[in-house]
């Protein structure tokens, strides 16, 4: 069996992995580096106060309640994500911090979206790219949807330099490349984006390279592989007596200070032309 990105397929999920999924999304935009990185680029967007902003692929809404959160910021900011279960869990979340009154969510495809040229001050894609069917379209939608000389914030992993130590070297490859093509469907478009921001009209302004890395404990990386592992074994893609062996090691070695794993990221910020 083939692995496919459960965030691009979220809507054929299960409840209970759905909430698995909010869990982790929640736990990823709390992470003190990955919250750092988030903070650092939308502090480097030239946003009028009361700027109207676009948040694609929202999931959960971190980036769009951290926006909205800031001091002084009297605008308003719309979240769209695919999925009906992840834009109710966003409302939840943001009515708990009482930031209605500057969000709004709404499920909707980010390759096309019913709005108006030029109708937003900035679009933010918060590790979307990685997930979309086609990246090319959704960066010419986010071109066409912001106004003249306005910025386009895009964050994302470069999932195929994700990797995770095990005493196996060939089975510690295979969990790796299943692990990826299990949570993404585009684990190198970040090599590509200045290539496609080019092709949609887009002037790349600043790139910041980022490399998460965990030696010794795990947090991020740990709790991405106690998410994760029990799901593999449930898509059929790897066997529990493989999973339980891979995972008890992971625990083990953040147990005894050895634990490794490692993945670059990037921001890219560009503008409209």
């Amino acid at each position: 069996m083939a692995a496919r990105d459960i965030y691009r397929f979220i809507n054929e999920l299960e409840n209970d992995t759905i909430q698995q999924i909010i869990e982790r999304l929640e736990f990823r935009g709390k992470d003190p580096t990955f919250s750092g990185w988030l903070k650092t680029y939308l502090n480097k967007l030239e946003l009028e106060p009361s700027a109207h902003v676009l948040a694609l692929g929202c999931g959960t809404g971190i980036e769009v309640r951290v926006l909205a959160g800031k001091s002084g910021f009297s605008g308003h900011i719309v979240g769209i994500d695919q999925s009906p279960a992840l834009i109710e869990a966003a409302q939840q979340f943001s009515k708990q911090e009482g930031l209605n009154q500057h969000v709004e969510f709404l499920v909707g495809d980010v390759h096309n979206l019913d709005y108006a040229d030029a109708s937003f001050d900035a679009v933010i894609a918060h590790t979307l790219i990685s997930h979309v069917a086609d990246p090319l379209a959704v960066i010419e939608e986010a071109t066409r949807l912001i106004k003249p000389n306005c910025q386009i914030a895009i964050f994302d992993g470069d999932y195929a330099s994700w990797a995770f130590a095990y005493s196996d070297p060939n089975f510690a490859k295979k969990v790796d490349e299943t692990l990826v093509g299990f949570i993404v469907n585009n684990p190198r478009v970040m090599r590509t984006l200045p290539r496609l921001l080019t092709q949609a009209g887009l002037a790349l302004e600043e790139m910041t390279p980022h490399i998460l890395a965990e030696v010794g404990k795990g947090s991020f990386f740990l709790g991405a592989a106690e998410t994760y592992a029990p799901l593999l074994v449930k898509a059929g893609l790897l066997t529990e007596d493989q999973m339980d062996s891979w995972l008890k090691e992971q625990r083990r070695s953040h147990e005894e200070g050895t634990f490794f794993a490692a993945g670059n990221y990037y921001t890219y910020l560009a503008r409209r032309i």
